[in-house]
């Protein structure tokens, strides 16, 4: 850059150059005249000043609006870069830049079609072709490499134009459309999920029963056709609507008749079956029997309950008609044969047996029993094709169908006599050793090939405790562990002053740590087992039973490694 001092003798060298070449006036000058040039040279000299003065503002300014414009065009949001005809880069913004992941002097003079594939240069090559003959780019979308790592989708648009030396130039933007295309991909995502929404509801009303789903502050989010009809409402009436606040009637839960069920209590407690009175909309009330089931959130959280219900009003009068016919029938034939009164009694056993039949099978065994069904189809078809072969895979089916069906009864029963609160601890003195030595040896049949059992006691073996309620807790334990386990299972206990210790130890799929903190919840089956038959009610169950013995349950599990249960229960 060149100072001002040698700027002023430059300007200097050349004033003299030109003056000299000048014609002057030779005559003298008088002293008044040389006086008076005095004066305006003095003046003009003022007003060069002046105009300097002016002409220095105005270069700072003009320098002010330059580095604004190269802030503007430097840091805007979107990138611009200026191409000449042949393609090349005569100008980018540092946003461009950073786009590209370039610094600006290793990019001037390059083509930008350097920053992409083969198949996408040859579409920027076509398409400035047209601009430069339009005058106009066109938005369009372009995969542009970075130079440092992998490359992004990008919006390219721009407007063709003429430089201070009348050259054609391509000013276009640049703008990174990733997030762009991901918002795409998930409204894509939204929309399938709608649809599937859609086929769910439409397989859901024509659900013989009511299916409703209610959110973790008891508003209605779904409802099938037949909860619609069968309430009187339209689906969109009830929507959004407080399931208590909106239908339950009033009665429920009522203080002045302990015998109607706490209806908001149950709901908390996550209580799988419960009747109660329905308002529909014309003023009728109806009784329901309901089945709930928790949903779970990823974290473990509750996030809703989905209920199945049925109208079980009509079927409810008849057996209290039923049973008023029956008490009346008894006052009367009083006096007639003990043979009579003894088919009375089994008569009405079995309307109970086929009663309580009848609601788990509304609810709990519809999974195994579809499994069943699907598969005797498939045998007919297969013997009637005479691919007989075939038919063992569905009979092994069936056979595990029962089985499972079997374990959901035991698992309801046990759950339904703690629920009610009828199991009553009957304690006795036992030896403890062979009392575990026995569940084992019954267990041996469930055993996998290579896998058995090792079990060792501490301490003394004299117990009183109630046999039946420990059978119970350690053979869920135990079949826990030989299904989740291939390897060897280690049984340890330990009789202390005041208190039983049992540790159950296997190498099995262990839990993940996302699940353990609900894996004492009714209904839940870690993530890594849901292949694995089972009503996810075994641990719930034993908690709950040891709840009665005063005792805790405690667990360390690693994933892929096993996992260690260890109860303790108080015996002083």
């Amino acid at each position: 850059m060149v100072d001002k001092g040698s700027r002023s003798s430059n300007l200097r060298s050349k004033a003299e150059a030109k003056v000299s070449t000048t014609p002057s006036d030779q005559s003298e000058l008088t002293v008044d005249q040389a006086k008076e040039l005095m004066q305006e040279l003095e003046v003009h000299q003022v007003e060069l000043e002046m105009q300097n003065q002016e002409l220095r503002e105005a270069q700072h300014h003009l320098e002010d609006i330059r580095d604004q414009y190269t802030d503007l065009f430097d840091f805007a949001p979107i990138g611009y870069i200026i191409l000449n005809e042949k393609g090349l880069i005569d100008n980018i913004n540092l946003t461009a830049c950073s786009l590209l992941a370039i610094n600006r002097t290793k990019i001037i003079k390059r083509p930008l079609s350097a920053f992409m594939e083969v198949n996408e240069a040859h579409i920027l090559f076509i398409k400035l072709q047209e601009a430069f003959k339009n005058g106009v780019l066109k938005p369009f979308e372009l995969e542009i490499k970075r130079n440092d790592r992998g490359s992004f989708p990008a919006l390219v648009q721009g407007t063709v134009t003429k430089n201070i030396k009348g050259q054609l130039q391509c000013r276009l933007s640049m703008q990174d459309i990733t997030e762009v295309r991901q918002a795409r991909i998930l409204q894509q995502q939204h929309k399938a999920l709608q649809n599937e929404k859609e086929k769910i509801q439409q397989y859901l009303d024509l659900a013989p029963v009511v299916f409703l789903l209610t959110d973790k502050e008891h508003k209605i989010q779904m409802i099938n056709q037949k909860g619609c009809n069968l309430f009187g409402y339209e689906r969109v009436e009830l929507l959004g609507q407080n399931w208590f606040d909106f239908l339950i009637y009033e009665e429920n839960g009522g203080e002045d008749d302990p015998s109607l069920i706490d209806f908001e209590r149950k709901i908390k407690l996550l209580a799988p079956e419960l009747e109660c009175k329905v308002r529909c909309k014309n003023g009728e009330e109806l009784i329901m029997s309901w089945h709930n089931t928790t949903l779970l959130g990823k974290n473990g959280d509750q996030i809703g309950i989905l209920s199945a219900g049925e109208d079980i009003t009509v079927r409810t009068k008849l057996e209290e008609d039923k049973q008023t016919y029956t008490d009346n029938l008894e006052l009367k034939i009083q006096e007639r044969t003990k043979e009579l009164i003894k088919a009375l009694e089994a008569e009405k056993r079995i309307n109970d047996l086929k009663s309580n039949f009848i609601t788990i099978a509304s609810h709990e065994l519809r999974t195994p029993i579809t499994i069943v069904m699907s598969s005797i189809i498939l045998i007919e078809r297969y013997n009637s094709l005479g691919q007989y072969d075939k038919s063992n895979k569905h009979i092994a089916r069936i056979k595990s169908s029962v089985d499972h069906f079997v374990n959901i009864l035991d698992d309801f029963l046990s759950l339904h006599q703690l629920d009610k609160g009828i199991i009553q601890i009957n304690k006795e003195v036992f030896d403890l050793e062979p009392f575990v030595q026995e569940i084992i040896a019954d267990m041996k049949g469930l055993l996998k090939k290579g896998q058995h059992i090792v079990y060792q006691h501490t301490g003394s073996k004299k117990l009183n405790l109630d046999p039946k309620i420990l059978r119970n807790i350690i053979l869920n334990l135990l079949s826990n562990a030989l299904k989740y386990s291939n390897d060897q299972i280690n049984v340890k206990s330990s009789i202390r002053l005041d208190h039983l210790k049992i540790t159950i130890e296997d190498q099995g799929l262990g839990i993940p740590e996302e699940d353990q903190e609900n894996l004492f919840s009714s209904f839940f089956r870690a993530r890594n087992v849901e292949h694995i038959q089972g009503t996810g009610l075994g641990l719930s169950i034993v908690q709950r039973y040891l709840e009665l013995f005063g005792g805790n349950i405690k667990f360390k599990s690693v994933l892929g490694k096993g996992s260690i249960f260890t109860i303790i229960i108080p015996i002083s």
